[in-house]
């Protein structure tokens, strides 16, 4: 009798053990979920969404015990949630009212037309500070290197209205306030003697950007405004955690549109008035991003000079350029 009754107290104790051990192990497993499941965060790139995918998607091992694990969703990716659950701090419905901030210092080498000689390779350190602030259309900006992808190539800082916007393309009218060139590409854009105002067209395609700008009118009260108008295109592509991009265009200044060069802006001689006008640009690039707002890139552009251009420097700076290089890098902070 008493054998009996230790055999059952032995059969008691040891069922308890398992049944505690099978629970601690599922409990682990579930504790284990649910930390792997708080390391997941909302991706912001492509190549987080990626990581995400592969943690969210990783099977969790079959537990043999009796006892549920719990699992945890995780944070769903922002296209994944309803429309009830997104809040829109947009006034209307235009895509692309927000804030934009880029702050990049800039070392850069190369051609400057602003000098006598063009090719005395001047070397430059700037500190450009570059923005787009839009809300309920209407929108104030300052086009640099680090908003490229923004605002396209021949952009310059300028205020107005975005008064159509759809997923792919985008019409502003805008005015200029300023005629300075972008930060690092000074040297080989030409400026200017006054703002202009126009209309702007913008196509945000598959990895690339298509741009029109039509600019008839400037405050020059002179007489006729003349006619500036630019068509530029350009390429992202990735590459592992690179970045490279390819940027190609054409811009045309009618002969009423006074240049400056940075001696002033003269008198153009008959001869320039009746040389063409049109000027090719291209630029390319890399960027590699160091941390979620820290960005290092390089940059090489080209200037090609219009017929009137060259023209002009030789009679007025006694200057032969045709053409300009610039190269440079840049470390920028996106807030």
């Amino acid at each position: 009798m008493t054998l009996s009754y230790h055999s059952v107290l032995s059969k008691a104790i040891v069922s308890s053990l398992l049944i505690f051990v099978s629970g601690a192990h599922a409990t682990n497993v579930a504790k284990h979920s649910v930390v792997e499941n708080k390391l997941v965060s909302v991706p912001e790139t492509a190549t987080e969404k990626a990581i995400a995918a592969q943690l969210t998607e990783k099977p969790i091992e079959k537990n043999t015990s009796s006892a549920e694990v719990t699992q945890v969703e995780s944070i769903p990716y922002p296209e994944e949630c309803d429309d009830e659950d997104v809040i829109d701090f947009r006034l209307g419905n235009n895509s692309r009212d927000g804030f934009f901030l880029g702050v990049s210092a800039i070392s850069s080498v190369g051609d400057d037309f602003s000098l006598p000689d063009a090719n005395d390779n001047k070397a430059t350190l700037d500190v450009d500070i570059s923005y787009r602030l839009q809300l309920a259309s209407l929108f104030l900006e300052s086009p640099g290197l680090s908003s490229r992808r923004i605002h396209g190539m021949y952009s310059l800082p300028a205020w107005g209205i975005n008064f159509y916007d759809n997923d792919e393309w985008s019409f502003d009218l805008f005015y200029q306030y300023s005629t300075r060139g972008i930060k690092g590409l000074e040297g080989i854009q030409l400026r200017n003697k006054d703002e202009r105002a126009g209309l702007r067209i913008s196509g945000y395609l598959e990895n690339s950007q298509l741009q029109f700008i039509y600019s008839p009118v400037s405050r020059n009260g002179e007489g006729s405004d003349g006619i500036e108008a630019s068509l530029s295109y350009g390429y992202n592509g990735q590459l592992r955690n690179w970045t490279y991009y390819a940027d190609i265009g054409l811009q045309y200044r009618s002969k009423e549109v006074t240049p400056y060069h940075g001696y002033g802006y003269g008198e153009l001689s008959e001869n320039a008035d009746d040389s063409a006008g049109l000027s090719y640009n291209a630029k390319a690039g890399l960027e590699y991003p160091l941390s979620k707002d820290w960005v290092f890139s390089g940059f090489v552009a080209y200037h090609a000079l219009s017929d009137r251009n060259i023209t002009y420097r030789q009679a007025y700076i006694e200057d032969d350029a045709e053409n300009g290089y610039r190269a440079g890098l840049l470390l920028s902070f996106i807030f």
